[in-house]
């Protein structure tokens, strides 16, 4: 057995929990994060087989619901359908940071994972809105019936809408300039995007 301390058990911890807490964000962090963020990944199963898809996805707050679309025949639908519990992520990063010591090398992140349970939208309506709201989200000045063909019953048939109930969901964000250095060792600095040493030439 190893020496190794363990530092969660996912029996008495629970899902949100932050390792780290000075980067924990709250709700209201959280809903304007899912308002704005452009990509999710969603992870399924099949039995033992994990499996992720990146998509796009709208956040519904009146509902607390997450929702997105796929092939109407593929992976992600087979396995929600055998197993509805997903977690999904949703990310975005800006700068890499240097560190003169490798175990603090870092980048600026911002994040949210999402642990819920997703269900086939079967009834027309209730996909035909998810589908309006996630043209929406990333293309506002489209509307459908104006610049946009309203989605008829059969397009439906064409593609799977899913929405994810939230059960729990945690944020968090290091957005700090610079990471962590040792001053057993000369400090790094980034200029131009290039990690250099003071002195060293550019």
């Amino acid at each position: 057995m190893s020496d190794r301390p363990s530092y969660y058990d996912p029996a008495v911890t629970p899902l949100t929990r932050q390792r780290r807490p000075q980067n924990r964000q709250d709700d209201d962090w959280i809903r304007a994060f899912l308002t704005r963020a452009h990509v999710a990944h969603v992870a399924t199963r099949w039995e033992e087989q994990p499996f992720v898809t990146p998509t796009t996805f709208h956040y519904d707050e009146a509902r607390h619901e997450l929702t997105f679309h796929s092939n109407v025949v593929g992976r992600l639908r087979a396995n929600s359908e055998r197993h509805d519990a997903v977690c999904v992520e949703i990310s975005e990063f800006g700068d890499l940071l240097p560190s003169n010591d490798p175990i603090e090398m870092s980048i600026q992140y911002r994040s949210v994972m999402i642990f819920g349970r997703a269900r086939l939208l079967t009834d027309h309506d209730e996909a035909r809105r998810a589908l309006n709201d996630l043209t929406a989200k990333y293309f506002p000045d489209l509307r459908p019936g104006e610049e946009l063909r309203p989605i008829p019953d059969e397009h439906l048939r064409l593609t799977s809408v899913y929405a994810v109930a939230i059960d729990a969901w945690s944020g968090k964000e290091n957005w700090k300039p610079q990471a962590t250095q040792t001053d057993a060792w000369p400090p790094l600095t980034c200029l131009d995007s290039r990690t250099v040493a003071p002195g060293r030439a550019r």
